[in-house]
């Protein structure tokens, strides 16, 4: 295929200075912001472990090896394509699954029932499996000495995959939007204010996670194929800080207090939807359980306008102390 070498698909890039330019601002912004998430990451969980903390964190840091895998290539830095090209196929694997699972991981904030949730892991994996290990022989077909076997296949194939993975983020990105909507018309009238903000907000960032995904599917087709990598680098981690943010306003209602109709904390009401708690007695305080949740322990209250510690012993939670 003519000019694949002059825009990176195998060897180097030879391209003019604007084009230079516009590749180093995106993996700038990618790298900034991975430190930068590093950092939040780490200083927001105060119990590092979970599903969600983990998918974070490894999207995160994919998004790393992904960007410099493509330094090595582009500007040869690593004269083996072979080199370069194993470190971006370990980076676009954990940047683009872990962004699935991200997402997936904090579906139970709005749906508690398993079985409406399974089937999205199911996919996941199946779409990584399908679309994920062919692109990754192709990329190394293509730039092995077997090039010309390979290289028109890839080039087919790495479209194919940029748009079966952005239909299942927007797939799980309208869960999202419609369950939220739905919540956001049981409250009523009565509804809490800042809990109502807080589903707004996250249906804006659902909607902007679609945008971005729809913006990096035109700049696929346009044909520019060092300018499409750098820039997917910069969108998952513009995107993951954006999802950051829900997991930040959330943190924010619960230290709050706040809750529907002046009675449930937002996360007992999301469950109290799908679930019927149990009061099991306890010495100090008393266990509330969820059917498929898991124990959340209330410890008593130091004085009668001091609202409980809520432990969630989910390994996807954060337990906060309101004071």
């Amino acid at each position: 295929m003519p000019g694949v070498e002059e825009n990176g698909i195998v060897g180097g890039v030879n391209v003019g200075l604007p084009i230079l330019m516009t590749m180093g601002a995106f993996l700038t912004i990618s790298l900034y912001n991975v430190i930068e998430l590093t950092f939040v990451i780490f200083a927001t969980f105060r119990q590092r472990k979970g599903l969600y903390f983990w998918s974070l964190l490894v999207a995160t840091w994919g998004i790393a090896p992904h960007a410099l895998g493509f330094i090595f290539k582009f500007f040869q830095i690593i004269r083996s394509d072979l080199v370069s090209c194993a470190i971006v196929a370990v980076g676009w694997t954990c940047m683009v699954m872990g962004q699935s699972v991200v997402l997936y991981s904090r579906l139970h904030l709005i749906i508690q029932d398993p079985r409406k949730t399974r089937w999205i892991l199911n996919m996941i994996i199946f779409d990584a499996i399908a679309f994920g290990c062919p692109l990754v022989v192709l990329a190394f077909g293509a730039n092995s000495k077997y090039s010309a076997r390979f290289l028109e296949t890839f080039v087919r194939f790495d479209k194919i995959q940029l748009v079966i993975f952005s239909i299942q983020e927007a797939i799980i990105s309208g869960i999202y939007i419609y369950e939220t909507i739905r919540l956001l018309g049981h409250g009523g009238k009565r509804q809490d204010v800042p809990i109502r903000k807080l589903l707004q907000h996250l249906i804006l960032v659902n909607v902007v996670v679609l945008i971005f995904d729809i913006s990096l599917i035109a700049t696929q087709f346009s044909g520019h194929y060092e300018i499409q990598t750098t820039y997917k680098a910069a969108v998952y981690s513009v995107k993951l800080k954006i999802e950051f943010s829900v997991l930040n306003r959330l943190v924010q209602v619960v230290k709050k207090g706040r809750s529907f109709d002046g009675e449930l904390p937002l996360d007992t009401f999301i469950r109290s939807r799908n679930t019927r708690p149990s009061i099991v007695p306890g010495g100090q305080g008393s266990f509330v359980k969820m059917d498929d949740i898991g124990p959340i322990e209330f410890e008593k209250a130091e004085s009668s306008t001091s609202r409980p510690e809520i432990v969630p012993e989910e390994p996807d939670s954060i337990a906060l102390k309101t004071h």
